[in-house]
Order: structure tokens, then C-alpha cells, then sequence
């Protein structure tokens, strides 16, 4: 059965200069990495939770493309995404917005709505299992 797998990371103010966290994910269409992205996000996140929703929301983006390539070709595959974060996931499927979120920008919130829409289903990932560790991060030669 053909299956999208999405991992999802974010490093948390890991830029010294301007304290911008870096976003990663990977995307593997039946075990095989099709996409991937390592971007600086555009605006520095306040906590690690933020930081890593604000990744979801990039790759939220791109799942969003790729369905719409998925479904010009007629093809439904199911797709999941896999986070480590339990803040970012929290905040994905729940609508509670408290003082500690209400400062994340409104746009960031597309994962909430993808999620609530069933275009995929956001999966827990072990830190040591995520893929997308690799884009966000310089890892020790075990690891890598």
C-alpha cells in the first residue's frame, strides 16, 4: 500500500547571530524521500513549542501541494505526519488558545485546520526516531 510519511523538527533558537530556530522535514513516499526542507524560520520563536508548530505549519504547506498533485492524478494516499514535539502537537489538535499561545501569529495555525480536515494524521515521534533531525541540526556521527 503506497503511504506518505512526513518528519517533522525544529532546533529551538539554534542560530547565535539572530536566535532564529531552523525548520526540517523530510517526506518519504513508501520509504523513499521524495522532498525534504532546512529553512531559518522568518521570525524568532519564543519557545521550543512555537518554534516547532511554526515547522508544521511550513510542512502542512507542502502537504497541501502534494495533495493537490496526489489528487490531479487521481491517487489517494494516506499521509502522516510524524512530530516529537508534545507542545506542537498539542496545539495542532486542540483549539485552546491560552496567554502562553496567543502570541503565535494566526498563520501558523494551517496545521489545526489540516488536522480537523483529516488530510493526514499527526503521529508521535521519538526524538532519536525523527528523521528530520538531520535538517535542523548537526548530529554526532552515531546519529548521523
Amino acid at each position: 500500500m503506497n503511504a506518505i510519511d512526513v518528519y517533522v523538527d525544529a532546533d529551538f533558537a539554534g542560530c547565535h547571530d539572530t536566535r532564529r530556530s531552523t525548520s526540517g522535514y523530510i517526506v518519504l513516499f513508501n520509504n523513499c524521500c521524495v522532498s525534504w526542507l532546512s529553512k531559518k524560520q522568518s521570525s524568532v520563536a519564543k519557545s521550543t513549542t512555537e518554534a516547532e508548530f511554526v515547522a508544521m505549519s511550513y510542512v502542512t504547506r507542502h502537504i497541501r501541494w502534494l495533495l493537490k498533485g496526489l489528487t490531479d492524478l487521481r491517487l489517494h494516499v494516506p499521509i502522516a505526519m510524524h512530530a516529537d514535539n508534545t507542545g506542537g502537537n498539542f496545539l495542532a489538535v486542540n483549539a485552546q488558545i491560552n496567554f502562553r499561545t496567543k502570541h503565535i501569529a494566526v498563520d501558523f495555525f494551517i496545521t489545526r485546520e489540516a488536522v480537523e480536515a483529516n488530510l493526514f494524521v499527526l503521529l508521535k515521534v521519538e526524538s532519536v526516531n525523527n528523521l528530520a533531525d538531520i535538517c535542523t541540526k548537526i548530529l554526532a556521527k552515531p546519529a548521523h
